[in-house]
């Protein structure tokens, strides 16, 4: 298993917490393409859910956060984060206990300048 150092949490707290992740519907599960492959990077074991999201948001390449928490004996639990990497296309969820999929929004293209100013008089010839 792969993990991330201590630079997380500070990933974390750089990143703005925009809430860009929406789940993906249908049940709760393991993100799946189309083809029904993972689509997916190696397990990050011990982050939490808010650090895979930030990990995700991070990256331009993650189109979608994958976060697995096992509940384990005397209250331990492990969590394992999985990101989801452009082309990949998450398509649907494969049912999974303790298991969410979340797609990453795409970031609004912001309104061309003839958008912008539809209101606004032509300019006058020269």
């Amino acid at each position: 298993p792969h993990r991330i150092p201590h630079i997380v949490p500070l990933i974390a707290l750089l990143v703005k917490q925009r809430m860009p992740f929406e789940p993906l519907r249908g049940p709760a599960g393991a993100c799946r393409t189309v083809s029904g492959a993972r689509g997916g990077a190696p397990a990050l074991w011990g982050i939490s859910l808010s650090e895979c999201k930030a990990l995700c948001e991070a990256s331009g390449a993650c189109v979608a956060a994958q976060h697995a928490s096992t509940p384990k004996k005397r209250g331990r639990v492990d969590m394992a984060c999985e990101l989801i990497l452009a082309p990949a296309r998450v398509s649907h969820t494969l049912p999974l206990a303790n298991t969410v999929c979340l797609l990453k929004r795409a970031e609004p293209s912001p309104p061309a300048l003839s958008q912008q100013r539809a209101d606004s008089p032509p300019p006058p010839p020269p």
